[in-house]
């Protein structure tokens, strides 16, 4: 199960037989099902966790209303961000969505690895600059594009996961209701 991480790697950087048999020595397989949590608020995340398989959300509560910063499937990864990097509780969840299967690295491993293979920090600093990307457009996107835009570029950008996420999630995190994601859903069906 480990291979699919070091070939993800490898989309990014060189990858040496020392770096992927430390890789293999730092990283641990976990499986989730559906519904149970990674993350829970007033913790600090300590581990990021790249998704061979499933699909999970990262949420915030406002009283009772959840409400869903960002969804992760295959080959990509999930942790909270602010927490993770400043080691420090935080309140935001991470739920899995479906039955997932997950790679699991710890913060203090994985900084003994940068500090190691300069190769690997190199990636860690691809990654996040990445993520920082798609915060900005999804900002952009929220606070310039209309209700039917900003479902535009989920649809655009989603790699496959509109068919996979609820729709009250989904309109979470576009920042609209649940009545107006069915309205526009139904009026791009009818073009």
């Amino acid at each position: 199960m480990k291979e699919i991480l070091i070939k993800h790697i490898k989309n990014f950087i060189p990858v040496s037989t020392e770096l992927t048999e430390r890789l293999h020595e730092i990283s641990t397989t976990k499986t989730v099902v559906k519904g149970s949590f990674i993350h829970k608020p007033n913790r600090i995340c300590e581990s990021t966790f790249f998704i061979k398989s499933g699909l999970l959300r990262i949420f915030y509560k406002k009283d009772d209303k959840e409400i869903t910063e960002n969804f992760s499937a295959e080959n990509e990864w999930i942790t909270s961000i602010y927490s993770f990097m400043k080691n420090v509780p935080d309140n935001c969840y991470i739920e899995a969505l479906e039955n997932s299967e997950l790679i699991v690295i710890n913060m203090l491993q994985l900084e003994k690895c940068f500090e190691d293979f300069p190769e690997m920090e190199r990636f860690g600093r691809i990654l996040i600059s990445n993520y920082f990307i798609q915060q900005s457009e999804r900002i952009i996107s929220m606070q310039f594009h209309s209700a039917r835009e900003k479902y535009e570029f989920f649809c655009k950008t989603s790699k496959g996961k509109l068919q996979r996420v609820p729709l009250g999630m989904l309109a979470s995190y576009l920042g609209f209701t649940q009545e107006t994601l069915s309205r526009i859903r139904a009026e791009k069906s009818t073009f």
